[in-house]
């Protein structure tokens, strides 16, 4: 299991992002950057619904990996290609389609890891359409996500997502469906427990290991 260094909640600090207001990078974006630290067998990445492109920089300047990031909402597509500008980064890509259609962009396990940090509250619903684009779900739309992660990660290939504790079943269940095998957990605590980062392989094994918490203040 990979051993992570302490939590820096400052984390891609140096990372310029063009946000919009009701979306810009957030405890979740920053946890799941640390928890995707690569193993030395991981060369390139794909980012499902990278929004302005904070992750998928922070991959590609901290880990010098190839990136690819999906994003469906053409406002956030839009404002991470001129992010790629912003941090002078050569090796990270973005493409504007649903992750319910990435069989038509993609070939079947064409990345070593897949990061998702995806909507997953049932009932959210605000006036800021892009606030409710980054936040509200279903079960159609985890079950593509997940669906997506597996279709485009190689056999053995690592995946990281992050989800609040009140999902955790949930995406638990649709992971082993779809043999995203957890094996490695991290719970995040504000004044509770938050998020939880989860990390396996898939066709791994079923060996689980919670790491220590992390605090966010």
């Amino acid at each position: 299991m990979i051993k992570f260094p302490p939590f820096d909640k400052d984390l891609g600090k140096d990372i310029k992002t063009v946000d919009i207001e009701g979306h810009k990078p957030t405890h979740a974006s920053i946890l799941l950057l640390w928890y995707s630290k690569p193993t030395s067998d991981i060369k390139n990445v794909c980012e499902i619904g990278s929004g302005t492109g904070f992750v998928s920089f922070g991959l590609s300047k901290y880990y010098n990996l190839k990136v690819v990031g999906i994003e469906k909402e053409k406002e956030f597509y839009d404002r991470a290609l001129i992010g790629i500008e912003l941090n002078n980064i050569s090796n990270v890509e973005f493409v504007n389609c649903d992750v319910a259609q990435v069989k038509k962009y993609f070939k079947p396990e064409s990345f070593d890891m897949v990061v998702f940090n995806p909507p997953y509250h049932f009932n959210s619903k605000s006036p800021n359409k892009y606030r409710e684009a980054s936040r509200k779900a279903d079960k159609e739309l985890i079950d593509n996500f997940i669906s997506g992660a597996s279709y485009i990660l190689r056999n053995r290939g690592t995946f990281v997502c992050v989800v609040a504790p009140y999902r955790l079943v949930t995406f638990l269940t649709k992971l082993r469906e779809k043999k995203l095998m957890p094996q490695q957990m991290c719970l995040a605590y504000g004044k509770k427990a938050e998020l939880v980062l989860i990390r396996g392989r898939k066709n791994g094994g079923e060996h689980l290991e919670i790491d220590p918490p992390v605090y966010l203040k």
